[in-house]
């Protein structure tokens, strides 16, 4: 279905056009439609599942008898879901006032810059912002007010730059957000010491990144070679990767455990030039294109994964490690796959709220869950976020995406120097949680006795 949308009838067309006015003396009008997609037709709408998605598409025009179009938004559904490994974290629900009433479509909000106003840069923070502000959206006059673009002293698109890594951080720190920078510029002296990726592991926890990197253009000048920034939203697991003991026995990867982001295969993304929903080979950016990540967290996080997930496996192996064995299959199992080495361990950040349905609604292969009382008591001593780094096995990770049990930490607490169990919450075992209290562990015996699902961001 086909609609036209009328500038007068649009605030944030109307405020568009007049910075385009602002911006191009030759901008004369623009037109706008948008296409609205259906597996009936509009009027024999059975259930919400008919209505697929929509894309609003904007054709700008100047005296010069130039035109540009683009994408000015969309929301589809991501193709490949769960059950094709894919995991995309950063999907909410968008409302459309179409002529057939309100839609609703779950996905990640898409756009393409109109290089005139808004660049690559604006896109991809769109979508990032998008997926953690309450609105769920922003407009780009609001962030070109942030970031003081006002399109006649300053201006972006069309040859005069775009937005610098400044700007972005602007942005975020006026919109009351905080972010984890990590920057690559070896001709300014900022050297990366480790390989990026796993720094983009905060989208495990349904937080976007924007990811930066230089083309290769020979022919650019020194310090004008182009750039390009895209939003990562998700990424993809593969039961059958080979990296995982590869790289223990081929290249001398002597950890203790198993990081679950060895399993991690492409990283989900939008690109404003291709389209939505694009995979990104994890290694495919080296570090000679790589320039930055800024990746959305929640505001008061103080130290980050990587570190919780060191600390988590400090706490299993210390505690564990002088544990015997109480005749519980899967307790048992637990502690010989930690004293061996060969835990799978996954590093999250959550609200109390999300980690305490994760526990309500959790089951063991006999049906056995949790008893409400010992999930109050958990509740009493959980701040409002938590990183949770959960234990798995390869063989439940990969094939059943399960695990053995979770250690809690406190996401908005320093880690003391040095290292203490000030810092610890809890760990949960199979048949028991150990709880800190002033220093030392109490056992809360419970009912869950066997192996449990993973906690499951997506939706989709």
């Amino acid at each position: 279905m086909i609609e036209e949308i009328f500038a007068d009838d649009c605030p944030l067309l109307e405020e568009e056009n007049q910075a385009l006015s602002t911006r191009s003396k030759d901008f004369e009008r623009s037109e706008v439609r948008r296409l609205t997609f259906w597996r009936c037709l509009p009027d024999q709408v059975q259930s919400a599942d008919d209505f697929i998605g929509y894309a609003i598409f904007k054709t700008d025009h100047f005296s010069t008898s130039r035109q540009e179009d683009h994408i000015y938004e969309s929301v589809f559904p991501i193709v490949r879901t769960t059950n094709d490994n894919n995991f995309v974290h950063c999907i909410r629900t968008y409302s459309v006032n179409t002529i057939t009433g309100f839609q609703s479509v779950k996905g990640v909000l898409y756009a393409q810059q109109n290089d005139q106003t808004y660049v690559c840069a604006h896109v991809a923070l769109r979508t990032a912002l998008s997926s953690v502000l309450p609105d769920g959206d922003i407009s780009y006059e609001e962030m070109n007010r942030l970031a003081g673009i006002d399109h006649e002293n300053r201006c972006v698109g069309k040859n005069e730059g775009g937005l610098s890594p400044d700007d972005m951080e602007t942005i975020f720190l006026g919109l009351g957000l905080e972010y984890e920078k990590i920057v690559h510029e070896p001709d300014l002296g900022h050297m990366l010491p480790n390989e990026f990726q796993r720094d983009l592991g905060i989208i495990e926890s349904g937080w976007p990144a924007l990811l930066g990197f230089e083309l290769k253009d020979p022919s650019a000048p020194p310090g004008k070679v182009p750039r390009h920034i895209v939003p990562v939203i998700g990424h993809t697991f593969n039961d059958d990767a080979w990296v995982p003991d590869a790289q223990r026995a081929y290249f001398g990867n002597q950890l203790a455990y198993y990081s679950s982001e060895s399993w991690l295969s492409s990283y989900v993304l939008h690109d404003d030039n291709f389209g939505p929903y694009y995979c990104l080979p994890r290694h495919f950016l080296d570090k000679e294109n790589f320039r930055m990540i800024l990746g959305l967290k929640p505001k008061t996080i103080s130290f980050p994964a990587s570190d919780a997930e060191v600390v988590g496996f400090n706490f299993l192996n210390a505690i564990l490690r002088g544990r015997k064995g109480n005749g519980t299959p899967w307790h048992d199992r637990f502690l010989i796959f930690t004293h061996n080495g060969l835990l799978v361990l996954r590093t999250l950040v959550l609200e109390k709220s999300d980690y305490l349905d994760h526990l309500r609604a959790m089951t063991d292969w006999e049906g056995n869950q949790i008893e409400s009382n010992a999930i109050a008591q958990i509740a009493a001593i959980l701040p409002k976020h938590i990183w949770m780094i959960e234990a798995s096995a390869q063989e439940l990770f990969a094939s059943s995406r399960r695990k053995f049990g979770e250690v809690l930490l406190p996401a908005e607490q320093p880690l003391p120097r040095p290292l203490n169990t000030s810092i610890l919450l809890g760990i949960r075992l199979p048949g028991s949680i150990l709880m800190s209290s002033n220093g030392s562990l109490n056992t809360l015996e419970v009912s869950l006795k066997g192996h449990s699902p993973l906690y499951q961001q997506s939706t989709n």
